[in-house]
């Protein structure tokens, strides 16, 4: 299933929902999500400072 067709199927199954609860835990659950995507991201602004740290390891882990 693409990522397309999964945010289709989301919701659409959101859609049918009408407990304010479930809602709002699904909610929470995007949030944190997304919010961990962005701290992915976060990691490859710190790369100059990861390479200098450990750019010998990392060299000898390459090869």
């Amino acid at each position: 299933m693409s990522v397309a067709e999964m945010k289709i199927e989301v919701i659409n199954k959101i859609t049918n929902v009408n407990s304010e609860t479930v809602l709002q835990e699904v909610l929470t659950l995007l949030e944190n999500a997304i919010g961990n995507e962005n701290d992915n991201v976060s990691l490859s602004k710190n790369y100059d400072a990861i390479k200098d740290q450990y750019g010998d390891v990392l060299q000898k882990l390459a090869q």
